[in-house]
C-alpha cells in the first residue's frame, strides 16, 4: 500500500489558518481597547458674566473623565462644559440644576459655591465628574 500525500485544497487551508490564527486575532482585538486610557482630565478656564464674581471674570473647571470613548467627546468638549459652568454661575444656582446632561449639586458656604456635576453614559461606559467654585459678588 503506498500513501499519495496531497496539499490541501486552497478553501481547506484558509479554513485551517483561520481556525490557528482566529483566536490570537480575538484576543488581540480587547488588548487594543485596554490600551486607551482608563481616565483623562482635563482643565478650562470659562468666561462668565461681568459682576457675578467677586473677583475677575473667569471660572476654573476640572473635568475627569472615566472610560472615554471618542464618539462622545463632545461630553467634555470646552463647549459643553462652559455652558454648564455659565448656567450655574451666570445664574447664581444655590439648588441642583440639569444642563447639557450633567446634574450638578452645589454645596454653598457664605458667597462661595463649590460645584460637582455628574454625567453618565447610557449606552456607554463613559463617565464624567465636572467640579468648579466660585465667590459671588455680594
Amino acid at each position: 500500500m503506498s500513501h499519495i500525500t496531497t496539499a490541501p485544497r486552497p478553501a481547506v487551508a484558509s479554513a485551517l489558518l483561520l481556525a490557528a490564527v482566529g483566536p490570537g486575532i480575538a484576543a488581540a482585538a480587547p488588548a487594543a481597547h485596554v490600551a486607551s486610557p482608563a481616565a483623562i482630565t482635563r482643565h478650562y478656564d470659562v468666561r462668565v458674566k461681568p459682576g457675578v464674581l467677586a473677583s475677575g471674570r473667569t471660572v476654573r473647571a476640572k473635568a475627569v473623565v472615566k472610560n472615554p470613548e471618542s464618539t462622545v467627546r463632545a461630553w467634555w468638549s470646552r463647549r459643553t462644559i462652559s455652558r454648564v459652568v455659565r448656567k450655574g454661575i451666570n445664574g447664581r444656582y444655590e439648588m441642583p440644576y440639569v444642563s447639557q446632561g450633567f446634574r450638578c449639586t452645589p454645596s454653598v458656604t457664605g458667597q462661595t459655591a463649590k460645584f460637582t456635576c455628574k454625567l453618565r453614559g447610557a449606552d456607554v461606559p463613559t463617565t464624567i465628574k465636572l467640579t468648579f467654585k466660585a465667590r459671588y459678588a455680594s
